[in-house]
């Protein structure tokens, strides 16, 4: 009698990152990445000062393997896309690193490998990982809403905000309905006024963050919906 041995399909996850800088060099930089698993989202953030593009770029690519790491945990091999509108970060990790290890970090002219601290931590981080780690470059503002969203995280970093969807818990709080209305400027929609009758707390959403709003609600509802 033949014996079958179900062997169990390979975990895969899908982690878009960017990373940006509001002045190149030296400005106020921020990292996002978006980790999709299935239907689930996992999202991280953060920023730096004095910093640039590409090191925010390298920046979150270190952090989506951390969280890969985090995410899989209980996985023995999994397959991990992280996807990257930076062609320098795709291009990196699939063919430049190689030739910069055999030329002791340097390009051809003789010079060193910029940014190579962080370049070195991504290699040792692939390298220590159990999981398979696939770079995929992907065209950006080109209609991918993960790629959007982090772009979008990456933006509202720098601004200073937390997220498109955080709104104070207090005015709330009280169960009221609350309330919207859009509110518009030289004729077209500009944002969305979230406000409750005789409060005079309210939060307006601008209009170009209400996609990204609007992915935060539906998320937090599946988040609280799985318990």
């Amino acid at each position: 009698m033949a014996t079958w041995i179900h062997q169990r399909k390979m975990k895969k996850i899908r982690i878009y990152t960017d990373g940006g800088c509001d002045k190149n060099p030296g400005g106020t930089g921020a990292w996002a990445v978006r980790l999709m698993d299935g239907e689930q989202a996992v999202e991280r953030s953060g920023g730096e000062e004095r910093t640039t593009n590409n090191r925010m770029e390298l920046t979150a690519a270190i952090q989506a393997i951390l969280l890969a790491e985090e995410h899989l945990a209980q996985e023995k091999k999994a397959e991990v896309e992280i996807l990257t509108d930076s062609q320098y970060l795709a291009m990196g990790m699939n063919d430049w690193i190689a030739k910069w290890q055999l030329h002791n970090w340097t390009l051809k002219d003789g010079s060193p490998v910029k940014n190579v601290d962080l370049w070195k931590r991504l290699l040792e981080m692939q390298k220590a990982s159990r999981h398979r780690i696939i770079w995929t470059w992907v065209e950006g503002h080109a209609g991918d809403p993960n790629n959007m969203r982090a772009d979008r995280m990456v933006q509202e970093r720098m601004k200073g905000k937390q997220s498109a969807g955080a709104l104070p818990a207090k005015p709330f709080m009280d169960g009221i309905q609350p309330q919207l209305k859009l509110i518009r400027k030289d004729h077209k929609p500009h944002a969305v006024r979230i406000y409750r009758e005789g409060s005079p707390s309210n939060i307006d959403v601008s209009w170009k963050y209400l996609q990204g709003f609007i992915e935060d609600l539906l998320r937090i509802h599946r988040e609280g919906e799985e318990g």
